[in-house]
């Protein structure tokens, strides 16, 4: 058939609308850029807006909380992968970061005696000073923020229910990485496609969470767009085995599955993680990071003493039971994470809301560290892997999840909303001056054979439907390259995915243009096979346990081995079929004295846990008590005791 091609004249895209986005786009009019922005999903309907709105904000709670002890925070938690530059231009922005939200309506509790946010004074685990902020409203208000941003900016255009197909690239040869001339867009609203012209593009399409539906807490809309397309543009990514799984995430009921209910910090000071044995697995959970808890599970899946459920049972009871605090936790566990308490009381009985009995839990995928490999401009750069650099494909952008370096091999707990904005800003200004230093003229040879291809797929015969090809990988991506991993699995990935490609190329697409959903499917298809290849190709080169991934079959990496991240480079062959292969870069170590000082305050806090939890009742209750009042802050006081006791004032007034 043919299909109506519109053309465009930006000077910057970017892709994607959420925190990240949304902070590209005004950044980039800002510097008199004019912008598209591309988006599946209605203008800051992202992640963004389901997160439980916490944002890190440095020095919050305490003036001890340097930019050098949040950028080492970061450094350590990520086992040494993340880039030192990025790292410090997180802890050096983070305040500003936060300042542009609330410049775009963000309306926090203040703290009347630091004169800012209020953030709780229980630090989440891996930030060895509290610095997490709270919102009333969870990310609704964020999103708030984000779309106000777009949608109330000048020189920023938009198009909702519209999906970004490829890079159109310009001097590709002899394996120069080339340069930006802009993207295809499938307009689904109006059935055209829709050729941009731009010298400058920013990814902040999300992440890729959604290979592993239903096992997952985000967007649907996350099907990895923005790594594939920069990989088959010729982009390196980097660090693409590190998916992060939210450990304490729903087993039943099925409408349930994958949503959140916790934090490590969720466990408080007593709670355990237990196997189906009622053996503890873990201890000291609320000290823990993410990756700690995830791979504590996981191995108790594998070693056959996991729940029917395939996870654990996180035990908060100990927390409830005190008389005096006890009520203290109930309005902690209530309040600190709203909607992951509203989802338990939705899904769980009422025993277990009242922390009277355990939680089945299981992680699901919720965060990628990896992405495409930037500077702390967020432009894209490439080099050989061996701790070196060069320039990337000239023109691109990424930030938020799109983007990897930062986080490594670990994303501490609110983090994210912050880095949106840290490196949106940065892209949308890095992007604005290059589309001002190089002008689009590249022509436009570089759209046509996207135009044909996507054309060609409008009428496409075939006996394989490309929704349930995507459904056979969502599950494959679980079982082979999900939160637990070996050599064996990766392998069987691989014949998956070869399996996969083959029968997507006999997809089925009805030949009609406008909100053509088989086409829609075929397009996140492809671009979820595209990231399962990246993702299986770097967990085979990382030869060792570390973050989130999880080797079952290798012992965890050493403290002394130098630390390295994966770097994925793709080639489009025959058929436009993405191959990939995985090199190492080198990273510098943290220097030894801090990283001492890192681990013994870590140590320390973990000692102090242990013995906390040895004190009789009648001591420990008082001073969890203290804790709780300072945790929770003013005007948040716990409920007053019911006849059922502490715990069931709280679940009797949410009645």
């Amino acid at each position: 058939m043919t299909i109506e091609v519109e053309w465009r004249d930006y000077d910057v895209i970017v892709v994607g609308s959420g925190g990240a986005g949304s902070a590209a786009a005004d950044a980039a009019a800002a510097e008199g850029a004019r912008v598209l922005v591309v988006s599946k999903d209605p203008i800051a309907c992202s992640d963004t807006k389901i997160s439980e709105g916490n944002a890190t904000v440095r020095g919050t709670v305490s003036d001890a909380d340097t930019e050098q002890e949040l950028s080492d925070n970061l450094r350590v938690s990520g086992a040494d992968l993340p880039l030192p530059a990025l790292t410090a231009a997180y802890a050096k922005d983070s305040r500003p970061a936060y300042d542009w939200y609330r410049a775009h309506g963000l309306r926090p509790k203040i703290n009347r005696d630091r004169q800012g946010p209020f953030a709780r004074p229980l630090a989440k685990g891996g930030h060895t000073v509290a610095r997490s902020v709270g919102h009333k409203n969870a990310g609704v208000a964020f999103s708030h923020a984000a779309w106000d941003a777009v949608v109330e900016g000048a020189q920023i255009d938009y198009l909702e229910d519209a999906w970004f197909l490829d890079l159109a690239v310009a001097g590709a040869e002899n394996g120069a990485p080339g340069r930006v001339a802009g993207g295809l867009v499938y307009h689904a609203a109006t059935g055209t496609l829709v050729a941009v012209r731009a010298s400058a593009v920013v990814m902040a399409s999300g992440g890729l969470n959604t290979l592993y539906f239903p096992k997952t807490d985000t967007m649907r809309g996350n099907t990895g767009d923005g790594y594939a397309a920069a990989a088959r543009a010729g982009a390196d990514l980097v660090d693409m085995e590190q998916v992060q799984f939210l450990p304490f995430c729903l087993t039943a009921p099925a409408s349930y599955e994958g949503l959140l209910v916790g934090e490590p910090s969720t466990a408080s000071f007593l709670g355990v993680l237990r196997d189906r044995h009622g053996k503890v697995i873990l201890d000291g959970v609320y000290l823990r990071t993410r990756a700690e808890c995830s791979a504590a599970i996981m191995r108790a899946v594998a070693d056959g003493r996991g729940t029917d459920g395939g996870g654990a049972y996180l035990d908060l009871t100990a927390n409830a039971r005190l008389p005096r605090s006890g009520k203290g936790f109930m309005r902690y566990l209530q309040t600190s994470m709203p909607s992951a308490y509203r989802t338990a009381r939705q899904a769980l009985s009422k025993p277990a809301v009242r922390c009277e009995e355990s939680w089945e839990v299981r992680p699901a995928a919720h965060y990628t560290m990896g992405g495409i490999r930037v500077d702390a401009t967020g432009a894209s750069v490439g080099g050989p892997g061996d701790g070196t650099a060069a320039a990337g494909l000239s023109g691109l952008f990424a930030a938020g999840q799109a983007m990897g370096g930062v986080f490594g091999a670990n994303r501490l707990g609110s983090t994210a909303l912050t880095e949106n904005v840290v490196f949106g800003l940065r892209a949308g200004r890095g992007a604005a001056d290059h589309a001002r230093a190089h002008p689009h003229s590249a022509g436009d040879d570089a759209f046509h054979p996207l135009i044909a291809a996507a054309t060609a797929q409008f009428g496409h015969g075939g006996d394989q439907a490309p929704a349930l090809l995507k459904l056979e990988l969502q599950r494959a991506a679980w079982d082979h390259i999900g939160p637990a991993r070996t050599a064996d699995s990766l392998n069987r990935m691989d014949a998956v995915i070869d399996d996969l490609a083959d029968r997507a190329g006999r997809a089925a697409v009805p030949d009609y243009a406008l909100w053509n959903q088989a086409f829609i499917e075929w397009v996140e298809l492809r671009s979820l096979l595209d990231v399962a290849r990246a993702v299986t190709a770097a967990a085979r080169e990382r030869d060792a346990s570390v973050g989130g991934h999880v080797r079952l079959d290798r012992p965890q990496v050493s403290i002394l081995a130098q630390p390295y991240s994966t770097v994925v480079r793709g080639q489009t062959g025959n058929g436009g079929v993405l191959r990939v292969q995985a090199v190492r870069a080198r990273r510098p170590r943290m220097p030894a004295m801090r990283l001492l000082a890192m681990r013994l305050k870590d140590a320390w806090r973990k000692t102090q846990a242990k013995a906390l939890c040895l004190l009789p009742p009648a001591l420990l209750d008082p001073i969890l008590d203290r804790r709780y009042r300072a945790i929770l802050g003013p005007g948040d006081a716990a409920p007053a005791v019911s006849p059922g006791g502490p715990a069931a004032a709280v679940a009797d007034a949410a009645e």
